[in-house]
C-alpha cells in the first residue's frame, strides 16, 4: 500500500448557471435484473440543478418507454441518479429531461480540508434494574460537513470575485474534492465565509469556508 501525497489533489466546482437537456439516456446501475437505480449516461451532465419549487427542488422529468413516469422515484442531484419504486423491467428504456451544471477544476487552489460530523444525542436513562447507570448511551443524530479551501488570489474574470458573489447572492455550489486520481468526495454546499489576506512580501490569499447542504457522497472519479 502506497502513501498518497497532497500534490495529487484537485478541486472541481460547478457553474452558477444551469443548462437544460432533453431526451437524455439513462443507464441501469442496479446489481440485479430488479432494476431500481439509474444514472444519466452522459457523465458531463451528472450534476443537477436544485431548482426550487413549492415543497422543494424541481425533479427531472423522467420518461419510461417515452411516456412520462408518474410513479415514485428518488433523485440524487449530486451524482445524476434516480431510484424508482417499484422497480422497472429489463425491457424498460429510461430517458429524461435534466437541468445540469457544468463542472470544471478550480485554478489557483492549493489546499483544502473537510470535517464531517454526526451529532451524538445522549439517551442515557435511569436503570430499570437494581443496578445503577455508569456509562452514557448515545444515538446518532443529524450529520453535516464543512469544507475549507485555500487559494491564491488571481485576477477575476468579472467585476465581482466568484466566492464573494456566491456568498452575497446566497447561491449554492457543488464541490468535488479529488483526494487522488481514483476517488473523490462531492456534495452541494453554501458559502459560509470568504476571507482575504494581503502582505507586502507575500502572495495575496483567499480562504473560503463552505457548509455542505445535503448529502455528501464518496465515489470513484469518472
Amino acid at each position: 500500500m502506497a502513501a498518497v501525497t497532497g500534490k495529487g489533489a484537485k478541486v472541481k466546482v460547478t457553474s452558477a448557471t444551469y443548462s437544460t437537456a432533453a431526451a437524455e439516456a439513462f443507464t441501469s446501475i442496479s446489481p440485479t435484473t430488479d432494476r431500481t437505480e439509474f444514472r444519466i449516461t452522459d457523465g458531463t451532465k451528472r450534476h443537477w440543478a436544485r431548482i426550487t419549487s413549492t415543497g422543494g427542488p424541481l425533479p427531472p422529468l423522467m420518461l419510461v418507454n417515452s411516456t412520462a413516469h408518474v410513479g415514485d422515484f428518488d433523485v440524487n442531484y449530486v451524482q445524476g441518479k434516480v431510484t424508482f419504486d417499484p422497480a422497472l423491467t429489463t425491457a424498460d428504456v429510461v430517458t429524461g429531461t435534466v437541468y445540469w451544471h457544468t463542472a470544471s477544476f478550480l485554478p489557483w487552489t492549493r489546499s483544502f480540508t473537510m470535517d464531517v460530523n454526526t451529532d451524538m444525542l445522549d439517551v442515557t436513562a435511569f436503570s430499570t434494574t437494581t443496578g445503577v447507570v455508569q456509562w452514557r448511551s448515545f444515538v446518532g443524530g443529524l450529520s453535516g460537513a464543512t469544507i475549507d479551501l485555500g487559494r491564491i488570489v488571481d485576477t477575476p474574470t468579472t467585476s465581482t470575485p466568484m466566492w464573494f458573489d456566491r456568498l452575497n447572492t446566497d447561491q449554492d455550489i457543488l464541490v468535488e474534492l479529488h483526494m487522488a486520481s481514483t476517488y473523490k468526495f462531492e456534495g452541494w454546499a453554501r458559502v459560509e465565509g470568504d476571507s482575504w489576506g494581503a502582505s507586502v512580501d507575500a502572495l495575496q490569499t483567499e480562504d473560503i469556508t463552505l457548509t455542505v447542504d445535503g448529502p455528501l457522497y464518496y465515489a470513484t472519479t469518472e
